[in-house]
């Protein structure tokens, strides 16, 4: 199978995929191909009266699995340990916040950067709190927990969570307990 050529690859595919230049897009549409023959095969076993649910659940699996691939691919990150690195996230926020100094609205910044508005408002927020580079050591996610309490409260909480090295769980589980003890007075 590796002594394939690329020629009798195009031929195969068409203009679907240009081996020779981009595989990324080749990739993303080849991937598209397979979803629609996936969707045609998941209707045609609809209509049968005798259908077999576990060729119905399995197109659908693999769609699903093909499209995470597909925005993988177009995100241009690899899957290696399945994780975008902190450094590139931290790195992300501060251009996110420089173009919103500069007056490009949220959802401009979500559009450019390919993020939802709610990930830009989270990269501001973060930013806003001006990290030290051993609090930004920690997940955004366990950041993110903190949100709603009063920005001393959460760079205790954010400072504790890195020296105990706790989990999100943990930080929900105190960031709950604090917003009880504001509610309560």
């Amino acid at each position: 199978m590796l002594k394939i050529q690329n020629e009798e690859i195009v031929g195969v595919l068409g203009d679907k995929c240009d081996v020779g230049n981009d595989i990324n897009k080749g990739s993303v549409e080849l991937y598209s191909e397979l979803q629609k023959d996936l969707s045609k095969l998941v209707l045609s076993e609809m209509q049968k009266d005798n259908r077999d649910n576990n060729v119905v659940l399995n197109s659908i699996r693999l769609q699903a699995e093909l499209q995470e691939k597909k925005i993988m691919l177009g995100k241009g990150i690899s899957r290696g340990a399945g994780k975008i690195a902190k450094h590139y996230i931290y790195e992300r926020d501060k251009q996110i916040a420089a173009l919103k100094e500069r007056g490009v609205t949220p959802a401009e910044i979500a559009k450019e950067f390919g993020v939802s508005i709610f990930s830009v408002n989270l990269a501001l927020d973060r930013e806003e709190l001006g990290l030290s580079e051993e609090l930004r050591e920690l997940p955004p996610t366990i950041i993110s927990e903190t949100i709603g309490l009063p920005k001393e409260s959460r760079m205790l909480i954010i400072k504790e969570a890195a020296d105990k090295k706790l989990t999100r769980r943990e930080v929900r589980e105190m960031c709950v307990a604090a917003k009880n003890v504001m509610r309560n007075g």
